[in-house]
């Protein structure tokens, strides 16, 4: 259909067969999106930026009348700059900040998409405690459990060190790491939660994840259970904070990804989880197969772990699946459905590409 290639963020937005492509994985959009991006492939920065601007609302409705919605946008758009970043006076980045502020969901998702306009402290604070902060040491061999004021917890694992302030501050909670923690974090947009360590710094909303930075390590890890994080190096955040400059796009995270920086090479890994877990509660019967197209097995897949899996639908228009894999993990999964369909596949950036010749 050559009028989605006239689309913008706000289209897309408000289109029934892409927002359940996105937010629902509905086979039959997924397999038509996906045609439709190989056969317009200089459409896909665009809508890749509609995909992650619709995961990052986690709406099912846009409910807006459609003479609202471009009457506010307009006016969103006429709107004076509110910085002198290059970078938010690009077309797709002002559409999608327009869209955001009309949802109402404020700071805290924009926040997702500019990562230059996050509130940062003063990197000085990281060695200068003050006297309401509190400091507790895992001197066991167990882990400690410690309840925060905002109704956040934090698995303190042995030979860790946490730190933070009593109370928090009004728009920003923080916490410093040494050693290895796992966070069920209170979701408030309004006061976004930061995590530092040494050398790297991870911002939350509202999630659960684990942070382990021991200082006598060669790497810094970050491994996401729900939610989403975003991952900063401290060089970045602090060169932000004294240049007053945009702060380097770090590494977002969603369910079973995780991120390793290598402190010799200063660079960030980001990889699958070693054993990822179902994000979607799927019925057993779900993964018995009789003469199933496998991108439907993908597509379900992709549901199921909250992975993107990317293959190509046309060469694999003639795979069926026969099998029943409601007890297998993840990898021994792709490795059955790999092996049926003479297919490979590899993990890249915490995704996983399936290599095919097609099945004749």
């Amino acid at each position: 259909m050559n009028y989605y290639r006239s689309y913008q963020l706000e289209d897309f937005a408000r289109d029934e067969s892409f927002r359940q492509w996105v937010l629902e994985h509905e086979p039959n959009n997924t397999q038509f999106w996906q045609q439709w991006l190989a056969e317009n492939p200089d459409c896909r920065e665009k809508v890749h930026l509609a995909k992650a601007f619709l995961l990052a609302l986690e709406e099912n409705e846009t409910n807006l009348p459609e003479l609202e919605l471009d009457a506010i946008t307009e006016q969103i758009l006429q709107a004076p700059p509110q910085t002198s970043s290059p970078f938010w006076q690009f077309p797709l980045f002002q559409w999608a900040a327009s869209i955001i502020l009309l949802l109402g969901v404020g700071w805290g998702t924009y926040s997702y998409f500019r990562p230059s306009t996050l509130a940062l402290h003063d990197s000085k604070t990281v060695v200068a405690f003050k006297d309401d902060y509190l400091e507790q040491t895992n001197q066991t061999d167990r882990v400690q459990k410690i309840s925060l004021q905002d109704g956040s917890t934090i698995s303190l694992y042995p030979k860790s060190r946490i730190r933070y302030p009593q109370p928090f501050r009004a728009q920003l909670r923080e916490v410093y790491l040494e050693g290895k923690a796992f966070f069920d974090i209170t979701k408030n947009p309004q006061q976004p939660f930061w995590v530092y360590t040494d050398y790297i710094s991870t911002q939350v909303l509202g999630t659960s994840f684990m942070v382990q930075a021991f200082s006598e390590a060669d790497e810094a890890k970050v491994v996401v259970k729900t939610g989403r994080v975003s991952v900063y190096t401290r060089k970045d955040l602090e060169k932000a904070t004294t240049t007053q400059q945009a702060v380097k796009a770090g590494v977002v995270l969603t369910p079973n990804q995780q991120v390793a920086f290598s402190i010799p090479e200063k660079r960030f890994l980001k990889s699958i989880v070693e054993a990822p877990a179902a994000v979607v509660q799927t019925p057993v019967s779900s993964y018995s197969f009789e003469e199933t197209p496998v991108s439907q097995v993908f597509d379900l897949i992709e549901k199921t772990y909250g992975i993107s899996v990317i293959y190509d639908a046309k060469v694999l228009e003639n795979c069926f699946l026969t099998a029943t894999l409601s007890d297998e993990s993840l990898f021994d999964k792709l490795d059955l459905i790999c092996k049926i369909t003479h297919s490979t596949y590899e993990i890249v950036d915490a995704q996983i590409i399936i290599h095919s010749r097609g099945c004749k």
